[in-house]
């Protein structure tokens, strides 16, 4: 599995990003979240948290 990031939705708000426990999301130069996938281990708590849905599973 892996995070699947829908640019368009993503409002840079950061959520994701505090409840990931492993720290694999930041933030690019556009404020959009970007994950690790080197550090992600598929918890998907970024995406249970994400207020807009922008990011998912797949």
């Amino acid at each position: 599995m892996v995070v699947i990031i829908n640019r368009e939705l993503c409002t840079g708000c950061g959520r994701c990003i505090d409840f990931c426990p492993v720290e694999a999301l930041s933030l690019d130069s556009d404020d959009i979240v970007v994950v690790d996938v080197s550090l992600c281990v598929d918890c998907g708590q970024c995406v249970d948290e994400c207020p807009v849905e922008a990011l998912s599973m797949d």
